[in-house]
């Protein structure tokens, strides 16, 4: 079965997390949404982070069906979902 990368932006508690561990999913990593830089002091990171998960499913639609379906009821919390082969 194939792996797709699912990247959405929000803040993810630890309850999240576990329940993408229960569910079979991966998480990546993540990063910043935005970075900001200055000269004087530095990179500053802001925004929402973004995160990259991996689940193995039979097609994109699904593999973004199964992230969401993990993380009910809060996915109201997290937005610009996107999908690909990973």
């Amino acid at each position: 079965m194939p792996t797709f990368a699912v990247r959405f932006k929000g803040l993810m508690t630890a309850q999240e997390r576990e329940r993408l561990s229960a569910a079979g999913v991966k998480v990546e990593g993540s990063r910043s949404s935005m970075v900001a830089g200055d000269p004087e002091t530095g990179t500053v990171r802001t925004g929402r982070p973004i995160y990259t998960v991996a689940v193995e499913a039979a097609s994109e639609d699904e593999a973004l069906a199964r992230i969401r379906e993990a993380i009910e009821p809060d996915t109201s919390n997290f937005s610009g979902w996107e999908v690909g082969p990973l």
